[in-house]
């Protein structure tokens, strides 16, 4: 019987090629899966780089565009501003519009149009520019309704340079809003490409920014053939853009044939364009198809597929390193602060932007809540206002301030945007923090200009009003109400305010008023009306007509100004000129007699009077100026006066002049002048200015007092005094040698006797020399003391009188431990002195207070004062003294108790008024016999000395 069998060795072969087959669909299906995801990771990635770059891109350059806008509006007050002034006729509008081309560098040019399109001014010339009334840039402000935008046109090619540009334009409108032209800023596209090219967008990438209608105003690399071009046809400007603002899409380029992933986003500020940025596809997809290649060749090794996968996935994974590397370039390339959160708002990432901005390393903000950055004052409001928007997902955005690296704040415009994970998830926020200050700066700038305009009118009773001819109603603002008497709000009827006017000024106002309305002519008319609160007012009315698109006169619009003050001035005015030559003649009559009495009191004046024009030039010199300098009249006079000045006097005279001059003040101190004889004599000189009607002066007069002879006997005063002082202290010194002496014989005596019988006349007589010599030396130490204080440099200095009260007490403390004394120091007394002199003071002082309490059981010392008033005081609970001889307190050697009851030298409170007045200070004293005594003095303190004091 035969059976069939398959071969042993063939059982492995087929074994082999199953698994082989198994584990090349298995494989084969896992390459192709995880190809698969790869290239969608690497398409995702793409979307999202292409929709962050679009982000970016579209964020730079509305921050752009504002810049030109508020340029616009700040560029349009200021021509406003100076035409109200007078100061915008030809060329100077020209000037004032180049000036904001300041800080603007993308900007060529700035020009203003009339209503019909003609230049006006332009930065580089208003005269003989061609008409823009056909430009898009004209017409859209001009067809637009609602309250003035910025419009942003197609680029056109300029009819005055022939190159293409971008314009920024808004209308100009009267108070009424009726349009009277437009003003349009021109910007250069190399500014936009020339920043764009600093973005690695990759290889085949392109930045495209479009008009809304299609066509293309700038792009990156440049495409000089494209640029200006109409790509309305396409689906993006047909369909898409009217669904959504932004978006994402996939398609092949119309413009240079490569197929790219494509991201745009339409500003809602400018609706008018549209930013677009392409990565091309190819350059997305080319490390996955590198990929894709080597995967199949490994796949049909198989025994190498799962090295090459996991190669592949590593460099799959470097490559999105890489591009992640590339958005933080991207990051650190933009000129705002970028930063990424996590799901909580927790910091993860900012650029380098930020420590350029704020002086503080990116490593700080890791780890911490973004609103904890930010100023105090606007992080609780801007978290509540983001509050509702970070709840549901979605962009948040708020104005708060950041603190720079100067110190100073400034505001910021910070915007957010979450980053959701495949499920929907928020896991992240990118965002950005751009600075604002300048925009809100000019922002708060304009608001004041509108508000100071508000104020203007209502400080020049100006009010506005409007009628509307359908209604026949007159709507009144604020003041203008106010004038008539008339409740805030009201709405008269035309009838209603005839009513109001008599006879002749109600035919007056009909008339013109029909004529504005038929005619469209303008009126300016005064008139009287009687308010319905019976008060008569004369009103200046000044209207014009507003017509609609059909050119009919719908309303009439214009201002009231109460006149009635200026009328009733012009009516005093023609009653004062009715008797004005009379008093010009009684005024001038009057003059005459001033005249004669001056020069009468001059000549018989003992001492010179002179008077100077207001340029310093002498017109007048009484005789005894002459008598003093020399000559006779009209010698000396122009500016010969000031030849008679000592040559080192003139320099300081005619500074001194030359201050009052500017200042109006009083022109006096002292100088010497050339007597006849040649010799100099020292006077006091003072002028005062005289002025006329209108504030301004005339004329100067004044007088010279000789005081040369109070001068010698000053100095010869000064020089006793200096000699006095030399004199005491020398004999103090000279004193003091012999006392002592006496005093050391003396203890040599009572040592050579022994000791004496107690109350024998030997030992009365010995302690007698003893007692009198150690008095003496006393009194002089106290002189030589008085006389150092009296001729001490002073060496002015902050000094803590707090610690020098503290260590003189701590040292009478310990000198006298038996004693009790409650003493109190109040801290931080400082003043502005000489240490030595001020210490001097207060161990007088204290000395006083310490000696004159050593009858007190317990005794009580305090030392205050004010630092803010400079004054302060040591107090005691002493013996006191009657203050009917207060007056003798400070005198040298002057005492109010005996030497048995409190041993003294009469020197110290003298010492302590010499040293304070010195210094500048003053002292005082107050008490009351068996009520303690308070010495109260004063002191220059410190401009920076804290407020120190104790109740007084």
């Amino acid at each position: 019987m035969m059976s069939l069998a398959v071969p042993a060795a063939t059982l492995p072969g087929r074994s082999a090629l199953v698994w082989v087959a198994v584990f090349a669909v298995v494989s084969g299906v896992l390459v192709a899966t995880a190809l698969w995801l790869l290239r969608g990771e690497a398409v995702r990635w793409g979307e999202q780089l292409t929709t962050a770059l679009a982000r970016v891109i579209t964020e730079q350059t509305t921050r752009s565009i504002q810049t030109v806008d508020q340029r616009l509006q700040f560029a349009e007050q200021t021509l406003r501003d100076a035409a109200e002034a007078g100061r915008v006729e030809g060329v100077a509008g020209d000037a004032l519009l180049r000036a904001q081309l300041k800080d603007l560098p993308y900007v060529r040019a700035l020009w203003t149009t009339d209503a019909q399109g003609q230049v006006v001014h332009h930065t580089d010339g208003g005269a003989g520019m061609p008409s823009g009334s056909d430009r898009e840039y004209f017409m859209g402000p001009r067809a637009a309704e609602g309250p003035p935008a910025a419009y942003v046109s197609p680029t056109v090619r300029s009819r005055a340079t022939g190159r293409l540009q971008m314009t920024v334009s808004r209308p100009v409108r009267d108070a009424g809003g009726a349009f009277q032209g437009v003003i349009v800023a021109a910007i250069e596209p190399t500014y936009f490409q020339s920043v764009w090219q600093g973005l690695d967008v990759g290889s085949g990438g392109i930045v495209n920014l479009m008009h809304r209608n299609g066509q293309l105003l700038m792009r990156s690399p440049p495409n000089e053939s494209a640029l200006g071009r109409d790509y309305g046809h396409l689906p993006l400007f047909r369909e898409w853009l009217n669904h959504s603002s932004q978006g994402l899409f996939h398609g092949r380029s119309v413009i240079d044939d490569v197929e790219r992933l494509v991201a745009y986003r339409s500003p809602s500020t400018y609706p008018q364009l549209v930013v677009m940025v392409g990565s091309s596809y190819a350059n997305i997809l080319a490390p996955w198809r590198r990929f894709a290649a080597l995967t199949g060749g490994v796949w049909l090794l198989s025994v190498l597929g799962a090295a090459a996968l996991a190669l592949q996935v590593h460099r799959q994974a470097a490559r999105r390193r890489h591009l992640e590397q590339r958005f933080g370039d991207l990051a650190q390339a933009m000129p705002q602060i970028v930063f990424i959160t996590n799901a909580q708002g927790v910091v993860e990432f900012v650029n380098q932007c930020w420590s350029d901005a704020t002086g503080r390393p990116a490593e700080e903000t890791h780890g911490v809540r973004w609103f904890q950055l930010v100023h105090p004052e606007d992080a609780l409001r801007a978290e509540a206002e983001t509050a509702p928007g970070v709840a549901a997902g979605e962009p948040v955005q708020a104005e708060l301030r950041l603190r720079y690296a100067d110190g100073y704040d400034r505001w910021q415009l910070v915007r957010a945007r979450p980053n959701r994970n495949g499920a929907g998830q928020v896991v992240s926020w990118y965002g950005t923090s751009t600075d604002i200050h300048e925009l809100k700066m000019a922002q708060e700038q304009l608001q004041e200009q509108a508000d100071m305009l508000r104020l203007a009118g209502e400080l020049a009773r100006l009010g506005s009003w409007e009628l509307d001819l359908e209604s026949g109603r007159i709507a009144l603002s604020g003041v203008a109400a106010a004038m008539l008497d008339l409740p805030p709000g009201a709405m008269p009827a035309l009838g209603e305010f005839y009513g109001l006017m008599g006879p002749r000024g109600r035919a007056k106002a009909q008339v013109t008023l029909q004529r504005c309305v038929h005619y469209g002519e303008p009126f300016d008319l005064e008139g009287r009306v009687r308010t319905p609160a019976g008060r008569e007012v004369w009103i200046r009315a000044m209207g014009q007509p507003v017509r609609d698109a059909a050119g009919r006169v719908i309303r009439v619009q214009g201002a009231q100004q109460d006149v009635t003050q200026r009328v009733r001035m012009v009516a005093e005015i023609r009653e004062l000129n009715a008797t004005l030559e009379q008093r010009i003649a009684q005024r001038t009559l009057e003059l005459e007699r001033q005249e004669a009495l001056f020069r009468t009191l001059a000549e018989q004046a003992p001492f010179p009077i002179w008077t100077l024009d207001p340029s310093g030039r002498a017109t007048f010199f009484s005789p005894a100026w002459y008598q003093l300098v020399g000559g006779a009249a009209p010698g000396g006079l122009g500016m010969e006066w000031t030849q008679a000045l000592h040559p080192d006097d003139r320099p300081l005279v005619l500074a001194n002049w030359s201050r009052c001059q500017k200042d109006g003040g009083t022109f006096q101190g002292t100088r010497r002048l050339r007597a006849g004889d040649g010799t100099f004599h020292t006077t006091s000189y003072r002028a005062t200015p005289v002025r006329g009607e209108e504030g301004r002066i005339v004329f100067w007069v004044g007088i010279d007092a000789d005081i040369t002879d109070l001068k010698a006997n000053e100095a010869a005063l000064s020089l006793a005094n200096d000699q006095l002082r030399s004199f005491s202290y020398s004999v103090s010194h000279d004193l003091q040698s012999p006392l002592q002496r006496i005093g050391s014989f003396a203890q040599l005596l009572a040592q050579e006797l022994g000791p004496l019988p107690a109350g024998s006349r030997a030992d009365h007589f010995l302690r007698r020399i003893q007692a009198n010599a150690e008095e003496m030396v006393q009194l002089v130490q106290g002189l030589l003391l008085l006389a150092e204080v009296s001729q001490a440099d002073i060496v002015r200095g902050r000094v803590d009188l707090s610690a020098i009260a503290t260590e003189i007490l701590e040292g009478l403390q310990a000198e006298s431990p038996a004693r009790q004394v409650r003493w109190h120091v109040a801290p931080d007394l400082v003043v502005l002195g000489d240490v030595r002199l001020m210490r001097s003071v207060m161990e007088n002082l204290l000395g006083n207070a310490w000696k004159f309490t050593a009858q007190r059981e317990v005794a009580e010392i305090a030392v205050g004062g004010s630092v803010s008033r400079g004054e302060f005081f040591v107090r005691d609970n002493g013996a006191g003294f009657d203050m009917a001889h207060a007056d003798k307190l400070f005198g040298t050697f002057q005492r109010l108790h005996g030497q048995n009851e409190f041993p003294g030298t009469g020197i110290g409170l003298a010492t302590v008024a010499r040293a304070l007045q010195r210094q500048g200070g003053a002292v005082h004293g107050e008490s009351e016999p068996g009520r303690g005594a308070t010495f109260r003095f004063t002191m220059p303190v410190p401009a920076d000395a804290a407020p120190a004091a104790l109740p007084a």
